[in-house]
């Protein structure tokens, strides 16, 4: 009997103990400001382009942001304006399919970004000896800071916005019955610099020659991640995160202190081993006497794409014909990235192979995978 009023004198006491720490880390916890990613229209921090956004409300009265996939963008001649500043990663092939619809139907887009290669079909050159000095079609000089150490790399029908003593700055591209403005100084619109120098005066240089009144100016979201999914600490005040931390430490000392232990289950080693390696040949066996050679080298071929998901940050979704250029600048000099993708494309196709073709090709999957762990 006093045994069992000891332990409940100790669980209250544990309580208690964990209710104070629970309250004490709630007031103490500091109110720190919410981050921002860079270039996003609301965010008001030094990096941020909320300031411009404003300024373009007042102004227009018909400012938005595009949270939505550019799949969804009108491909009608709506007289509007798209605002790219800043993408945090390049679009795949079937979004900038969109994005070229957008432009196509007479709609304009203003991209910003430090080196838009790429992107648009655009090219750029590396330049060094970069100065301060920016110059307009009209010949007008402004001062602008300038981190981009790239060009644009412009053609004929090009038409020439700004430029420096390196070269292009700012290009206008026609493309069908819209236009495209890109310029590789997003550095411009943000809300530490967009008052310095003579930034203001050159971004509304870039869009108020093309403005007949737009409809509608947009900024583009989507590129800097807001389509997908909150994760979990957007969704939760962080005070109530830091309870449920908590009490899952109350459930975890409570059960301890009622006798339970943890730790792995060890099972005899021939149950595991035995069954496993029976497994694995059985499916080994039974994908080379049905032949299913097919499917056996898909599958090789989408753990590839998942290792190089994994350790080189390359989207598992994207077709393999997508990742050329990441793949150059990954692997070593001795492969050949095009024949490879346009052999393998091409064998990933075919709904039968031949037993040689499925050998050969294993081992270079193969080969590509140690490229892709070593790496």
């Amino acid at each position: 009997m006093q045994t069992s009023l000891t332990g409940r004198r100790a669980l209250v006491w544990l309580v208690v103990v964990l209710l104070l720490f629970i309250g004490i880390s709630y007031i103490l916890a500091p109110d720190t400001p919410e981050e921002y990613p860079d270039f996003v229209s609301e965010s008001p921090s030094p990096t941020g382009v909320k300031a411009f956004y404003t300024y373009l409300d007042n102004e227009q009265g018909s400012v938005e942001r595009w949270t939505h996939a550019p799949e969804l963008l009108s491909d009608q001649n709506d007289n509007q304006l798209l605002i790219m500043a800043g993408p945090s990663f390049t679009p795949d092939t079937e979004q900038m399919e969109a994005y070229m619809s957008f432009l196509g139907s007479g709609n304009t887009i203003l991209l910003m970004k430090t080196n838009p290669d790429g992107m648009f079909n655009i090219e750029t050159t590396p330049v060094q000896g970069v100065t301060g000095s920016v110059t307009t079609s009209n010949g007008d000089t402004y001062q602008a800071e300038l981190n981009s150490m790239v060009r644009i790399d412009s053609n004929n029908h090009d038409n020439v916005l700004l430029h420096d003593n390196a070269g292009a700055i700012a290009v206008e591209r026609r493309f069908e019955n819209g236009r495209l403005i890109t310029t590789v100084a997003p550095e411009w619109i943000t809300n530490g610099n967009i008052l310095e120098q003579d930034h203001l005066e050159l971004i509304l240089s870039l869009i108020e020659p093309a403005n007949t009144g737009w409809d509608t100016v947009y900024f583009d979201e989507y590129v800097h991640g807001s389509g997908n999914a909150p994760g979990i600490a957007a969704l939760y005040p962080n005070w109530l995160l830091a309870l449920g931390l908590q009490t899952i430490l109350f459930a975890v000392i409570w059960l301890w202190y009622q006798g339970k232990r943890f730790g792995p289950i060890h099972e005899p080693r021939e149950e595991t081993v035995r069954f496993s390696d029976e497994r694995i040949q059985a499916l080994a066996a039974w994908y080379q006497g049905s032949r299913r050679y097919a499917d056996s080298l898909s599958i090789q071929a989408d753990y590839v794409k998942l290792l190089m998901q994994e350790r080189w940050g390359i989207r598992y979704h994207k077709d393999w014909s997508d990742v050329k250029e990441d793949l150059e600048r990954k692997v070593s000099s001795d492969w050949e990235i095009e024949t490879f993708i346009n052999g393998l494309t091409h064998v990933l196709n075919q709904k039968r192979l031949s037993k040689k073709t499925y050998v050969s090709w294993s081992k270079k999957i193969d080969q590509l995978r140690k490229e892709v762990e070593e790496g």
